[in-house]
């Protein structure tokens, strides 16, 4: 019940009241904003001209501001705008009162693209905020990725510029998007409005994972969940555990340490740093559990290794979530490059040693501690790491380059040839699947481990460049792979090839950049083409057994799809047949292919 001094009335009834008066008000006296569509059409309402109001609703207009924008929070943002506020003086005053705003902004909407920077808005003076202008631009907003998503699914050309299109608005898309994958089964269309939702946000967020990597290249300080949590990006789809997310749970894992050793701060950095470490082992975010698990796909993505109940992972991202919890917690712990096996280092603070003592003689505060949070609890000695570095063949006077801070691209480069290695294994098996769980993420086998290809081979162009800028060689090599998959898999990427691969050539009379350039070509020529009607008319089809509409299990792969195409026979070219085997089967490339989805 809600009370105040003059009434006792139940917050229902209040309610009751406040949507009577809504739905007396006069469509003339709408006062839209003409840079701004209204997300909804509404019927037109009839007038209270020449009416009196009943005396409940006159006694609602006395209630204090702060109780009736209370209730005005209980109304749809719709109502808001479209009725409520054009009902008398004192409600439109109410409803545009940034405090609701703000609530509805926060409640109808969970991803932001950076550029509003929501976080500090949030934080700050509620009045310095055009919060109903911001809702409404998101509202806009999602009226235009709607349409351009419909008209994806209306026809079949031109795809590759909607998907930009929709790109352009950055993160902000992702709630729309999400809904959109999540359409009821009930829709008409569910099928290709969820595939293409996904398609898009797939697009999207490759997109800001490709940023990310650029500004590592570029120098910009780029903290370390983002820069090794890029990689989900590839594989994610429409489920939790982008860059904001990874970091919450990172926030969640620093709370609860919080929360388990209250006393942490009394501590000296080498105590904060072995309690921390044994933490982190207490609660199995230490990795593998067998030797067998070690090159499971999943172990080489931070985001799934922190939401998976076991948290298996391989010891790079092991040091690496120490190292962003022990951030959280005042800690200096940085990753160390040492070859095979990723340690974590744990550095002094400026004013003291690592176990509380003041500055040394001279003037320093001493070196780093060394840390294996994926194989001990304990301190390992800086003499068993030379040890280690000297059996791998490592010159003494080399040791320190071993020992040293590992850069982010260095680690982004490591988990690169992780992923790789974990895909090779998988195309090794031929798709068996008694060993299929080992390689699914999050949708299927098949797709997975191409998502996660694709994502190897961009991590590798990106940083692939050695200390000499002049030499591009090592990058260029991967240029065909991302084009065979981009050609096949992605043609939505189309803008991405251009705005990370083009500008590493400095003539336009290039030979490569000239096949480049024509791929480019042909892609989007055959988006813009319309697709050619195949008939099922003649003797030669009788061998395609299968329809289009058909929805199959993969006997190999295991992957559900539907059959979308059909190709008599194999038609893509001979690198690809090589790469793929197509030549093993049984009847070799002289037999019907399907396209799926």
């Amino acid at each position: 019940q809600l009370h105040t001094q003059s009434y006792s009335y139940s917050r229902h009834h209040l309610l009751q009241n406040v949507l009577v008066l809504l739905k007396t008000a006069h469509p003339s006296d709408r006062p839209l904003n003409a840079n701004f569509a209204p997300p909804i059409s509404l019927a037109p309402i009839s007038s209270f001209k020449n009416r009196q109001l009943p005396p409940t609703i006159m006694q609602l207009m006395n209630l204090p501001d702060e109780l009736l924008g209370s209730i005005l929070s209980y109304i749809s943002p719709d109502e808001v705008l479209f009725n409520a506020q054009l009902a008398c003086k004192r409600l439109r005053a109410a409803c545009g009162e940034p405090l609701l705003w703000k609530h509805h902004c926060q409640t109808d909407f969970k991803y932001w693209d950076p550029k509003h920077r929501i976080q500090q808005k949030l934080r700050g003076n509620v009045n310095d905020v055009d919060w109903k202008k911001l809702y409404v631009y998101r509202r806009w907003m999602d009226l235009q990725i709607t349409q351009v998503l419909d008209s994806i699914l209306d026809g079949q050309v031109d795809r590759i510029r909607k998907y930009g299109k929709i790109a352009e608005f950055g993160y902000d898309a992702k709630d729309t998007l999400l809904r959109h994958c999540r359409t009821d089964d009930s829709a008409e269309d569910v099928l290709a409005r969820r595939y293409y939702a996904n398609s898009v946000l797939d697009h999207l967020h490759r997109s800001q994972a490709l940023a990310v990597w650029h500004e590592v290249i570029n120098g910009h300080s780029v903290s370390l969940e983002r820069a090794l949590g890029s990689f989900d990006l590839f594989v994610l789809g429409d489920k939790f555990g982008d860059l904001l997310e990874i970091s919450q749970l990172l926030d969640d894992w620093a709370a609860r340490f919080k929360k388990e050793c209250p006393n942490y701060r009394e501590l000296t950095m080498r105590k904060k740093a072995l309690l921390l470490t044994r933490f982190v082992r207490m609660h199995n975010l230490t990795g593998c559990g067998s030797d067998e698990a070690y090159r499971d796909l999943q172990n080489c993505f931070i985001g799934i290794v922190l939401q998976d109940d076991n948290h298996p992972s391989l010891p790079l991202l092991t040091v690496a979530i120490f190292c962003c919890i022990a951030t959280r917690l005042g800690i200096d712990a940085r990753p160390c490059g040492v070859p095979l096996h990723v340690h974590a280092m744990v550095f002094p603070s400026k004013t003291e040693t690592l176990d509380g003592r003041d500055v040394l003689k001279d003037g320093t505060t001493g070196g780093p501690m060394y840390l294996d949070p994926f194989r001990s609890d304990h301190e390992v000695d800086k003499e068993d790491l030379h040890r280690m570095l000297g059996s791998f063949g490592v010159d003494a006077h080399e040791y320190g380059r071993y020992i040293a801070e590992a850069e982010p691209t260095n680690l982004i480069l490591r988990t690169s040839r992780n992923i790789l290695s974990s895909v090779q294994q998988y195309r090794a098996l031929h798709g068996n699947s008694d060993d299929n769980s080992r390689f699914v993420l999050y949708r299927n086998p098949y797709t997975d481990t191409e998502n996660s290809f694709y994502a190897a081979l961009w991590a590798n162009f990106i940083f692939g460049r050695p200390s000499s800028a002049m030499d591009t060689s090592n990058q260029r090599k991967f240029i065909p792979l991302i084009l065979e998959r981009y050609e096949r898999l992605f043609p939505m990427d189309s803008d991405l090839v251009e705005r990370y691969i083009c500008p590493l050539f400095t003539s336009t009379w290039n030979q490569e950049y000239r096949e480049l350039q024509e791929a480019l070509r042909v892609v989007r020529a055959a988006d813009y083409t319309p697709k050619q009607v195949r008939r099922r008319d003649n003797q030669a089809l009788e061998g395609v057994k299968y329809h289009v509409g058909q929805i199959f299990r993969h006997r190999r792969y295991a992957y559900e799809a539907v059959i979308i195409g059909w190709d008599i026979e194999c038609g893509m070219n001979p690198d690809w047949i090589a790469t793929n085997g197509v030549d093993w089967l049984s009847r070799g490339r002289h037999q019907s292919f399907y396209h799926v989805l």
